[in-house]
């Protein structure tokens, strides 16, 4: 609505941006010409690809290779790619990029690829972009989502100092789970199709702002397995990373078994994601991991000694990557979406949507388990479980036969983690699993993670800032490794 996207009847008198009109009838300092919202309104937007983007997937682990042309774009050259070059040091433009980038913590990154970046790192680049273009208005979605704890700080003190000035001013999109800044003064609280605005304290008292990470769990979780002598699924001695002369991960140790529910914790930047990319099997040095020097051991075996489509079938995963790289095409319904998570792939395959298998083929019994299980996923994460309205009875089948490209962008994060969890895999990777759900689906989904969701012998690791977002507490055993400085170590 903002964006001008949909249409308000009755239009309001001013506009829907009346400090740009600025007409007699509206209390502005000084009166100016109307000015075209497109030209001085802007957004920063982390959700996924548009549809203009086309829906094909597209191979995001390429990052790793980078030897593409297009991947040794730096961020610098990123920021300025109609000359190609940074603006003359004594232009006043020039000192606005210096001093933002510093105030950002990115001036040490300004000369790496794009591809480089971490997600906060690339977060808080895109907001620096959007800066650097003097909006008048400013429209941030869940800008604090995938930033540490020192980061999101600075992002939120540079914002206030630049609303405050009103160059720009901001609107953020925030989930229910996120702080909100002490310097908000007005809120638009919305609730499905209710949407209640007014001055902070106001709107809170009215309704409290209570979060689906902070109140009691309506599930209660397993009890927790002993792990200690449970069978390893991953397996790190002393891995390391680097490209050319910069370090990102250095003599790793790390082992997880069966059973373990791990919380990865780790600033932006300290090597998280390539982590991540090593336990898949998708970074290129995952098979340069070799005795005498490092090991890496994938479910018993070393990373040359599996293939790709078997290790496919054994992790299930949720990141922002996958989300965001996750085919779109107009054809593939939710059904097929999560059917894709039995063979690790990306199309639809099999006649009943739930694959092929790695041999090319299904029993018949294999296939009815197939179909049975994605019918118990669709029940226990279906809309009747995090709708707010009355959902009528079908409302999982129904939901089953949309397109998937059609759906919000929290119904598409409750779809993946469908396909991530559908295969009962050995290892479940929740990297911000919870990004653009609302409360209702937040609490359905931890609810089923905590119960039947997840098998006392499968192992799972959550990649999230917030420790509140983690679905197991110390009460469950849940342990903890943290990456700085592309070191880690259990904590």
């Amino acid at each position: 609505m903002l964006l001008g996207h949909l249409r308000i009847s009755p239009s309001p008198p001013a506009g829907i941006f009346p400090f740009l009109a600025a007409p007699s009838s509206v209390s502005v300092p000084e009166p100016t010409p109307w000015r075209d919202p497109s030209s001085y309104i802007s957004i920063v937007s982390f959700a996924h690809r548009p549809r203009s983007s086309g829906g094909e997937f597209y191979d995001y682990t390429a990052r790793y290779g980078a030897v593409r042309e297009e991947d040794r774009v730096t961020l610098r050259q990123s920021m300025f790619p109609e000359t190609g070059a940074e603006l003359s040091g004594t232009s006043s433009e020039s000192k606005i990029f210096s001093e933002l980038s510093e105030r950002m913590d990115l001036q040490q990154l300004l000369d790496l690829p794009l591809v480089a970046l971490s997600n906060g790192q690339t977060r808080r680049a895109r907001v620096l972009k959007a800066l650097l273009s003097k909006p008048e208005l400013l429209l941030l979605d869940e800008p604090l989502t995938g930033l540490d704890v020192e980061h999101r700080a600075k992002l939120l003190s540079l914002l206030h100092s630049l609303h405050a000035s009103r160059s720009p001013r901001f609107i953020m999109g925030l989930r229910s789970q996120d702080p909100i800044p002490e310097w908000i003064t007005h809120v638009a609280l919305v609730d499905e199709t209710k949407v209640t605005v007014g001055a902070k304290d106001d709107v809170l008292n009215a309704k409290q702002h209570a979060t689906t990470t902070n109140t009691p769990l309506s599930v209660p979780a397993r009890e927790s397995p002993k792990t200690d002598d449970a069978p390893v699924v991953i397996d790190l001695k002393n891995v390391s990373v680097a490209y050319h002369e910069r370090q990102i991960l250095k003599n790793i140790h790390w082992t997880i078994r069966a059973g373990d529910r791990y919380h990865l914790q780790g600033s932006n930047g300290s090597g998280k994601t390539t982590l991540l990319a090593l336990l898949t099997g998708d970074h290129p040095q995952s098979y340069t991991q070799f005795p005498p020097t490092a090991a890496l051991t994938l479910f018993g075996r070393p990373r040359a000694r599996i293939p790709t489509p078997e290790l496919a079938t054994l992790i299930g995963a949720v990141s922002p990557e996958l989300a965001n790289a996750f085919p779109r095409r107009a054809n593939m319904s939710v059904w097929d979406a999560v059917g894709t998570g039995f063979d690790g792939g990306f199309v639809s395959a099999g006649a009943r949507g739930v694959g092929i298998g790695l041999k090319g083929g299904l029993t018949e019994s294999e296939v009815q388990w197939r179909v049975g299980r994605m019918r118990e996923v669709f029940e226990a994460l279906g809309p009747h479980t995090w709708a707010r309205e009355d959902v009528p009875a079908g409302a999982a089948e129904g939901f089953s036969k949309r397109a998937f490209v059609d759906l919000s962008a929290g119904e598409q994060s409750v779809v993946l983690l469908m396909r991530a969890l559908v295969g009962r895999p050995r290892l479940l990777l929740l990297d911000e699993v919870w990004s653009g759900m609302d409360d209702g689906m937040i609490a359905a989904a931890r609810a089923y993670l905590r119960g039947d969701g997840v098998r006392q012998d499968q192992a799972v690791v959550v990649i999230s800032h917030w420790v509140e977002e983690v679905p197991w507490g110390e009460e469950d055993g849940v342990k903890r490794f943290r990456l700085e400085n592309g070191q880690g170590q259990d904590v």
